[in-house]
């Protein structure tokens, strides 16, 4: 009797923001049995996958491959015989430069059912990013895309003459280790100096970074900037960027938040053409394991309003509720508010609609309104709140609070804010008081301050730091618009 063997789904991860992934791979990915995936797979994607998934590392560096192509192969055979739905992530689209070829084959040969899903390219993401319209009906009536590295590690098999008289956009793929001879091939094979090119690292992603520039001195321009991969480049008469008007494009952010909340921070940035800075000074700790949360869940529904006061406490409460094969019948007939609109939103991802939410996005403000609206005498009020959250009451109502997180410092890795930072970011107070325990107010002279709020603006003040911006709206879309409303 023939082995029973496994299906693979040869997956695109896209650019590695997690937004950008598409629906059917993000489904394959919450129900899989086992992923192999790339080096340029980050955290923010492999934190999407299926908890009982199995992990398997196959990264390939271009000088010294952790795993050869064989290897892979073979893991990628091997682990179909164990599981049902193996996937293979890719970033991009793994048909693009993705090596996919050789698995695919592989595959085949070993009569071994397989689907691809594509992904969002490198080249789709970073034009976006940059804000380059790829083809014009005008000026660029075609797309070329190119790689940078061949196989060999040489590029005498591009034909350089035939790219010029083309006259669309070219785009090449893991460029930046021959960037200048490419730009010295492409000016020799007829093309002008001054042509238009714009490199983009990591887009879509924290660290995402746009040079502009031209054939002539992009090279050089990515040198000064440190550019590393990936990267991708893109040449041609319309490779101008539509978001150069734009307030904070080209600016460096610096943003201060926990990893996950710069990353998503990050995406929004990069949508403006900003090149943000992650220096996370804190870390989320959930709290949620607890026996008190199991026993505040079990008791959920004797409270006539439970309060969630920011978007991280709605995702680890639903999160862990799961874990509990509970989902939201366990607040019966509690009402539901909220402080913000990203922790309204938060909760609407899970089907939660709030009853209340107040006008301003701090404690004190909703406790104001919210007596001024409910008179709630003798009401019984839970909020679920972070651990660190100064201790609220509301008056007339029974308030007892649950912690569901904490926010605990760690050690930044910058030893130096760079003087090229535009924008220094502050989300919470916490954050500042971090901040400051590493660095001194006169490190950051010179610099714009955003802050989310009126509370972290106050804490900002205590280290003699006066913010050039404060969010009207206290959310990080407030805070960014704040940032390019500022002259």
């Amino acid at each position: 009797m023939a082995e029973r063997r496994g299906k693979v789904y040869m997956v695109g991860a896209g650019p590695g923001c997690m937004g950008l992934i598409s629906a059917k791979a993000l489904h394959i990915l919450q129900h899989c049995d086992c992923v192999l995936y790339d080096r340029l797979i980050g955290k923010e994607i492999l934190n999407l996958i299926g908890q009982n998934a199995e992990l398997v590392y196959v990264g390939k560096e271009h000088k010294g491959d952790v795993r050869t192509q064989e290897e892979i192969n073979k893991i990628l055979i091997d682990k179909t015989s164990r599981h049902k739905v193996v996937v293979r992530l890719k970033g991009g689209d793994p048909m693009i430069f993705g090596r996919a070829t050789e698995e695919i084959k592989s595959l085949i040969e070993n009569k071994i059912k397989f689907e691809i899903v594509p992904g969002i390219t490198a080249i789709t993401s970073a034009a976006a990013c940059a804000g380059i319209i790829l083809t014009d009906r005008n000026t660029a009536s075609s797309v070329t895309l190119v790689t940078g590295q061949t196989a060999e590690g040489r590029l005498t098999k591009i034909d350089f003459p035939s790219l010029v008289k083309l006259n669309g956009t070219i785009v090449f793929y893991m460029t930046v280790e021959n960037m200048k001879l490419i730009c010295q091939k492409l000016v020799k094979a007829g093309m002008k100096a001054d042509t238009g090119a714009i490199i983009v690292a990591n887009a879509s992603l924290a660290n995402q970074k746009i040079v502009i520039g031209t054939v002539s001195n992009i090279a050089q321009k990515c040198i000064i900037e440190k550019i590393q991969p990936p990267a991708v480049l893109i040449i041609g008469k319309k490779c101008t960027s539509l978001l150069s008007n734009q307030t904070l494009f080209g600016k460096k952010v610096l943003m201060t938040r926990d990893v996950l909340g710069n990353a998503e921070f990050a995406c929004k940035l990069a949508a403006r053409g900003a090149q943000a800075i992650s220096c996370p000074m804190f870390e989320i700790e959930d709290l949620t394991g607890s026996k008190d949360f199991k026993h505040v869940v079990e008791k959920i529904k004797n409270y006539d309003w439970v309060f969630f006061t920011s978007p991280t406490g709605v995702k680890l409460f639903f999160k862990s509720l799961k874990k509990l094969k509970k989902d939201g019948r366990v607040f019966g007939c509690s009402k539901i508010g909220c402080i913000g609109s990203e922790t309204a939103t938060a909760l609407n991802d899970y089907g939660i609609i709030p009853d209340f939410i107040p006008k301003n996005f701090t404690s004190v403000d909703m406790a104001k309104e919210f007596i001024k609206k409910y008179k709630p005498n003798g009401m019984k009020i839970l909020l679920l709140r972070s651990a660190l959250a100064e201790k609220l009451e509301i008056k007339g109502a029974v308030t007892e609070t649950a912690a569901i997180y904490t926010a605990k410092k760690i050690e930044s890795s910058f030893s130096k804010i760079d003087e090229n930072v535009d924008w220094i970011t502050f989300g919470s107070s916490f954050a500042v008081k971090c901040f400051f325990e590493k660095f001194r107010p006169e490190d950051i002279q010179n610099r714009k301050i955003a802050s989310i709020g009126p509370v972290t603006t106050e804490t900002l003040k205590k280290y003699s730091v006066k913010p050039a911006v404060e969010a009207k709206e206290h959310t990080i879309d407030g805070l960014i618009e704040s940032m390019e409303n500022s002259k």
